[in-house]
């Protein structure tokens, strides 16, 4: 008996005997007949293997991105399964079939804004229960948290000051708090906003401590006509706290605008007003009197009159307005995401600009593995940085994910996530990591707990008597923080 080319392929793709380059050169009805067979087998793999093999020799046509973008789903690789089913639609873009498909490829691979544009092409039935792309109102998250800080107190009060000082501070930041509110809402099937409300309460103490001479009684001579004071003038180190707190309140808004070929523009702006209680110190010349002798004839003292420094502290109502506004622009490329951001700003009275480039990459074609390498080029002034991150994260079971994440540089007057988070304390970040676990209940429910260590350094400023010019020194410390969250999808 005579077989033709198609059987021998056919049988070898069943087989797993040869390959198909060994076979030769394909043709439209091989592929068609081929990928058909298989699709219709369930043989998931094969259709992935002919299509490749067709797309290399010129061969695309609406069907086999149908049937190729299927296997891919079938195989739970999402992010190749909405590459071709995105190219069967421009094929031919009335079949709501490959639209049922292509929403539950976006939705299943986190492209929630894309899988609300397709909505609208679904089958009646489908869109009945479809988890997105209803109603204005889409998501509502809130959260809130403590960071607890090895910075509440002085290691050693005592040397605060460094040697031959005649004052020193330092402003440490202690435990503090944090809650957000976010919503989600859908403008039309391309632009959806994000608003959020944060509030912060940083517990923080200022630390004083200043020296200067102060006259110290040693003895009294007494004599025929009088009693003589004799007196010494030590360096005598005095210290002061002053408990305060910082308040915050910020507003967040961004708009995801979601272009044809897998492009995103997120502009976005943050608002932050900061309020608190400044303390001051206050130093004045002034003199001083004691007595320089008593004088027996008359009863009468005698008093001397020397130069002394007065220390007093005031406290003044403090608030101002910052500002952070950001532009983001992303692209899919199959399982990669190519992120440029970059974001102008004036926080504690000085400008910043920031650009950056990220590059998300989920190797198995969805979420079950995914990561993100982030590099950031940070300008104030002359001051110039470059921020790293790395996020890693996995699906652990089916209802929770992990992920890690690690941030090296220094973040102050900073800010990531298209300006949603913003580093506006005064003290130097040196790096910060975490790890984050999402627990899904339900379609429309899911619980996240979060983790951050921060290592940071505070200042502390003094002077010295010999030239009494500023000097700065930073102390190492840490922060723990805690934060749960809480999101609803209508």
């Amino acid at each position: 008996m005579r077989y033709s080319l198609p059987f021998f392929l056919l049988l070898a793709l069943l087989s797993g005997s040869m390959t198909l380059t060994a076979a030769g050169k394909l043709d439209f009805a091989t592929v068609d007949m081929l990928t058909f067979r298989c699709y219709q087998e369930n043989k998931w793999d094969s259709v992935i293997l002919v299509g490749k093999q067709a797309l290399r020799q010129d061969i695309d046509y609406y069907y086999l991105r149908v049937r190729m973008g299927i296997s891919y789903y079938n195989k739970s690789d999402y992010f190749h399964a909405a590459t071709h089913l995105e190219k069967a639609r421009q094929f031919n873009s009335e079949d709501p079939l490959v639209a049922n498909y292509l929403y539950y490829a976006y939705l299943y691979s986190n492209r929630k804004e894309e899988a609300a544009v397709i909505h609208s092409f679904m089958t009646e039935e489908a869109r009945k229960s479809a988890t997105t792309g209803k109603g204005f109102l889409q998501e509502a998250h809130v959260e809130a948290g403590m960071t607890l800080s090895s910075d509440k107190s002085p290691d050693n009060l005592g040397t605060m000051m460094g040697n031959d000082s005649i004052y020193g501070e330092r402003d440490l930041y202690g435990n503090s708090s944090y809650s957000d509110l976010a919503l989600k809402m859908k403008v039309s099937n391309r632009v959806s906003l994000s608003l959020a409300y944060n509030y912060l309460n940083f517990s923080k103490t200022k630390y004083i401590q200043y020296g200067h001479a102060e006259a110290h009684l040693d003895t009294i001579v007494n004599n025929e006509f009088s009693n003589d004071y004799f007196y010494s003038y030590p360096w005598t180190i005095r210290d002061t706290s002053f408990k305060y707190n910082v308040y915050q309140h910020e507003g967040y808004l961004s708009a995801n605008i979601v272009l044809p070929w897998g492009i995103k523009i997120v502009p976005a702006v943050h608002l932050l007003h900061v309020k608190y209680a400044a303390t001051s110190p206050r130093i004045s010349a002034d003199s001083a009197s004691d007595i320089a002798y008593y004088r027996k004839a008359d009863s009468s003292y005698h008093m001397f009159s020397y130069p002394a420094a007065q220390y007093s502290f005031d406290k003044t109502d403090t608030s101002f307005n910052n500002w952070v506004v950001s532009l983001g622009l992303s692209k899919d490329f199959g399982i990669f995401n190519l992120g440029l951001n970059g974001s102008w700003s004036n926080l504690n009275g000085r400008k910043q600009k920031q650009a950056g480039i990220s590059l998300t990459y989920f190797p198995f074609g969805n979420l079950n593995f995914y990561g993100t390498t982030i590099a950031t080029g940070f300008f104030q002034g002359k001051d110039k940085r470059l921020l790293l991150g790395q996020v890693l994260g996995a699906k652990i079971t089916p209802w929770m994910w992990a992920e890690a994440n690690f941030y090296y540089g220094d973040y102050t007057n900073a800010n990531i996530f298209n300006g949603s988070i913003v580093y506006n304390n005064s003290d130097i970040i040196d790096y910060r990591g975490g790890a984050n676990l999402v627990f899904l209940v339900g379609k429309h429910m899911s619980f996240s707990l979060i983790y951050q260590y921060f290592r940071k350094e505070s200042q502390q400023i003094y002077y010295i008597k010999s030239n009494e010019q500023k000097q700065t020194k930073t102390n190492p410390y840490n922060t723990n923080t805690i934060i749960g969250g809480f999101t609803w999808k209508f």
